[in-house]
């Protein structure tokens, strides 16, 4: 209809002057051209634009960075971001061929999920109820895109099969091993068992364009319960709480003393290899600090990013030297608050407010991640009580309002001493993306959404920043992209809707218009005789 009503304005325009003709016959050939080409090869520029691999329009982009925290489109090719910005810049500049570009309709991309303490691979080998295939497929759904495992066991059972894995192309997600010092339990004599795995004849793995990497080794500094001690506390434990958790020392135990500990940091740091403490107890806390502090030698940590997990017992006066020596801390995402009770009336009044401190590290300009501490053996896709479930929104949730649900359902609210600490929307999202990649040096490649960047990226059912509070725990992914690739996809056929280069509402529209409006103001003006 519009092709036959130009050819009958190009006849017409004979009876006027020659402008007239020209533009309608300019305007003809653009329109013709564009019909026949399946995307639209020519723009308001005076370049073509450049094919990429593909293109997300019309999206709510988080991405993690604070000069440019939202944006509307992404252009990604060769594994990497190429740029970033509004849908109508990213149109002008850029194409694909194989109908890879997708109309967003306004949802939510952000950095892949980056889980800075877990166990989700290495429980796949020691609990043999899962395969990769089916682990990574999981993994893929919620969001996450790079695990730091944070134990190790051998380098023949626990990394080479993700090497070979990597090699034969079945390995979909990125893994940063970190290998035993020592092992997570006493001997029988309460002695601690130590295994030297992997660093003393082996540099570590570093390697940005690889999807397995050894950046650290893991060193238990003290226990938990049972077999294992329990933390290592400056006070002595309240009988019924010793006697509930199987103590063998008043204090707990302290796996390392502070000389040994000194020593053993150094040598590890000089193979360059990071540290990372299993550091639960205010005196398992202070002595790792202190080896720290003895290791880096008046450097700062930023150089090495030693790290302690947990921290579940962090006292006030070892804030500051966590702030001076620039360590870097986990924390755990899903805080059980239906025990809040349980553990106010078993610890001292001073023990309450350690056990929350971690949750004012971010505040305190400290360098922390989540850890979700999973592990096969508590994976249940229903529930919602778990400290270490997958759900890294509900983890989110917990982190920015201290709720919790128990095993029946319940929400439980958080008494004050347990919400003292409660992280922003912002907060919470930086220790699910960015933090990760930079507790194993790789925030220059991954954690954020910029150019030049790899392209690990999740679309989501909602926004985390603007939802209601309490939707945050009901978010869930829909696509997963990892290195340009999209490796988790929802089963929805309408899902992502792929955009026409060939929409007359795209790029040409202003030049398109701007013809018509001059055509028919010239089009009156009859040649004279």
């Amino acid at each position: 209809m519009i092709m036959m009503t130009l050819c009958k304005l190009i006849k017409k325009s004979y009876k006027y002057n020659v402008i007239s003709r020209s533009i309608l016959v300019l305007f003809f050939l653009m329109f013709f051209l564009s019909s026949i080409s399946n995307s639209v090869t020519f723009s308001t520029s005076a370049s073509p634009r450049t094919s990429v691999d593909y293109i997300f329009l019309n999206s709510n982009i988080i991405t993690i960075n604070n000069t440019n925290p939202i944006a509307e489109a992404i252009a990604i090719c060769n594994e990497t971001i190429i740029d970033i910005g509004s849908t109508s810049e990213i149109l002008a500049l850029y194409e694909t061929t194989d109908d890879t570009t997708f109309d967003m309709e306004g949802r939510t991309i952000m950095p892949g999920i980056i889980d800075g303490h877990t166990h989700l691979m290495g429980s796949m080998i020691w609990g043999g109820t899962m395969t990769l295939v089916e682990a990574q497929e999981i993994q893929l759904s919620y969001g996450y895109t790079t695990l730091n495992e944070k134990i190790a066991n051998s380098y023949n059972e626990f990394i080479l099969p993700f090497q070979l894995a990597e090699f034969d192309g079945i390995l979909r997600t990125r893994l940063n091993f970190f290998p035993i010092h020592n092992l997570s339990y006493l001997d029988e004599n309460n002695q601690t068992i130590v295994v030297e795995n992997f660093w003393p004849t082996n540099d570590p793995i570093l390697d940005h364009d690889k999807k397995v990497r050894v950046p650290g080794i893991k060193i238990f500094a003290d226990g938990v319960w049972g077999n294992r001690g329990l933390p290592a506390m400056s006070m002595s434990y309240p009988q019924d709480l010793y006697d509930a958790w199987g103590g063998k020392d008043p204090y707990g135990e302290l796996y390392f003393n502070q000389t040994t500990l000194n020593d053993t940091v150094k040598v590890i740091q000089d193979k360059g290899f990071i540290c990372a403490f299993h550091s639960m107890g205010d005196r398992a806390i202070e002595t790792v600090l202190n080896a720290i502090e003895y290791a880096v030698d008046g450097e700062t940590n930023d150089n090495y990013r030693h790290q302690l997990e947990h921290n579940s017992f962090l006292r006030d006066d070892l804030i500051p030297k966590a702030k001076t020596l620039h360590s870097l801390h986990s924390v755990c995402g899903y805080y059980p608050t239906y025990w809040q009770d349980i553990y106010q009336e078993a610890y001292p009044d001073e023990w309450e407010g350690w056990n929350i401190n971690r949750y004012s590290l971010p505040d305190e300009g400290v360098h922390a991640y989540m850890e979700t501490d999973f592990r096969w053996e508590y994976y249940d896709s229903e529930d919602l009580s778990s400290i270490s479930n997958i759900r890294p929104f509900l983890h989110m949730w917990s982190m920015v309002t201290k709720k919790a649900i128990d095993e029946n359902g319940t929400i439980h609210e958080p008494d004050p001493w347990v919400a003292e600490f409660l992280l922003t929307r912002e907060q919470a999202l930086k220790l699910m993306t960015y933090e990760g990649a930079y507790a194993v040096k790789q925030e220059d490649y991954l954690g954020t959404l910029d150019i030049g960047k790899f392209a690990d990226l999740i679309v989501l059912t909602d926004d985390p920043l603007t939802c209601l509070v309490d939707d945050i725990k009901d978010i869930e992914v829909m696509l997963t992209m990892i290195g340009g690739n999209i490796e988790y996809q929802i089963a929805d056929t309408s899902f992502p809707e792929i955009y026409s280069q060939t929409d007359l509402t795209g790029p040409l529209n202003p030049l398109i218009s701007s013809i018509l409006i001059l055509t028919f103001i010239l089009l009156p003006r009859k040649r004279k005789k």
